[in-house]
């Protein structure tokens, strides 16, 4: 019965800390939105984080990459550090112009946070400030650390120079959210085994000497291939590789010439592959480059395929998912909870969850009532900020549980 009021009382704790950091975590999300920086330049949300946390009287450390911090919140009891629970939030923006009439648009042009991570940043940074409370009051008996991850839009991903400075050293256990418009605010959605995929940017290269549009016997038809290219590929794969790995090769930009009647010299397409398992992901991987050269063989050009390593997909352990799920119906109760599929973007959070089990779960952003809502990576994507209470809550609760014998 002891250990079910420590408990009981330490998740009260939490709401109250939560309730009353509430309005203040809005505006300092409002405030990281309205200044995104794309990643590896994350220097003023680095400061913001590590002055934030400095107000509650918790030192983070800058990684030495430059940009991203880390910060151990270390009972007063004694508790190893080395059995650390991780929390980790992302800090980078997208190279996309603010499309939203609001007054925390971006001031930065071309620039925004059109995928969450202010959301991601801010609720961190008020777990920390909660946990620095349950310090303060003796209910926190299990080390964590924060961490502030740059550059995860980039590949193969900021986690991979994260990992390097050490953050994960000393971590038994990870988790992180990411927003989700597809689902209510209110809710977090969990599912066991891979919840993002395998991504990675190809790159093709297409060339030949040019000429005029009326005597393109004398070139080559480097348009021609590019076409090719764009049509011919995904077909070809889906031929050479298992259909349940869900390979996908999507072109997202093409770009020769200058002129309507002058046969370019050099053309480029760009796009991501994107597959379901590994297996898939590196079978694809090796056959891209071999199909794209017998697609513009016919053609006569010269081409160069570079596939850019991308990040696995990001699997979720199953106590990992146990204890979120577990940690946010105490929370917040028992509807909290919902499922989610497995979606084919990628994560690079994937990389920690290889070294350390833990999971990731979706943060519902979706005002409620709404059927519908503007999709990440888009100039008017948004969220309900309300967000932000139950993502606090969630990662608090996973971050103090188990902090009694029987929780």
């Amino acid at each position: 019965m002891q250990v079910q009021t420590s408990a009981s009382s330490r998740l009260q704790l939490i709401s109250e800390e939560t309730d009353h950091l509430y309005e203040w975590l809005v505006a300092l999300r409002r405030d990281i939105h309205a200044h995104p920086e794309v990643g590896n330049e994350e220097y003023r949300t680095t400061q913001v984080v590590v002055e934030t946390l400095a107000t509650a009287g918790l030192s983070a450390e800058v990684l030495r990459i430059g940009t991203g911090a880390v910060c151990d919140i270390l009972p007063t009891d004694g508790a190893s550090s080395d059995d650390l629970i991780g929390l980790r939030a992302d800090l980078d923006a997208l190279p996309i112009q603010d499309g939203k009439n609001v007054a925390y648009r971006s001031r930065n042009d071309g620039v925004c946070h059109a995928c969450g991570h202010d959301v991601h940043t801010t609720v961190v940074l008020g777990v920390g400030l909660v946990l620095a409370a349950l310090r303060e009051k003796g209910q926190l008996h299990r080390g964590v650390r924060l961490i502030f991850q740059p550059a995860e839009e980039s590949s193969p991903g900021g986690a991979v120079d994260a990992i390097s400075c050490g953050v994960l050293d000393g971590v038994s256990e990870v988790y992180a959210l990411h927003c989700d418009p597809r689902t209510e605010v209110g809710q977090v959605a969990l599912r066991v085994g891979p919840i993002t995929s395998a991504v990675d940017q190809v790159t093709v290269t297409v060339t030949g000497t040019g000429g005029h549009t009326s005597r393109p016997h004398l070139t080559a038809d480097l348009i021609g291939a590019l076409g090719a290219v764009a049509t011919e590929t995904q077909l070809l794969l889906s031929r050479r590789v298992d259909p349940r790995s869900g390979v996908s090769m999507m072109w997202g930009r093409v770009h020769a010439g200058s002129a309507p009647n002058a046969i370019p010299q050099v053309g480029v397409i760009e796009g991501t592959l994107r597959a379901l398992d590994e297996n898939g992901w590196r079978t694809a991987q090796r056959l891209i480059p071999e199909l794209i050269s017998q697609i513009v063989q016919p053609f006569g050009v010269g081409v160069e395929v570079s596939v850019t390593a991308g990040v696995p997909p990001a699997v979720n352990h199953h106590l990992g998912v146990e204890r979120l799920t577990k940690a946010a119906r105490a929370a917040l109760g028992p509807r909290t909870v919902t499922t989610t599929e497995q979606s084919l973007g990628g994560e690079d959070f994937a990389w920690m969850l290889r070294q350390v089990p833990g999971a990731m779960a979706r943060l519902g952003v979706r005002p409620a009532g709404q059927t519908g809502a503007p999709d990440i990576h888009q100039p008017t994507f948004d969220v309900d900020e309300e967000c932000i209470r139950i993502g606090v809550a969630t990662l608090a609760a996973v971050a103090t549980r188990g902090s009694d014998s029987a929780s």
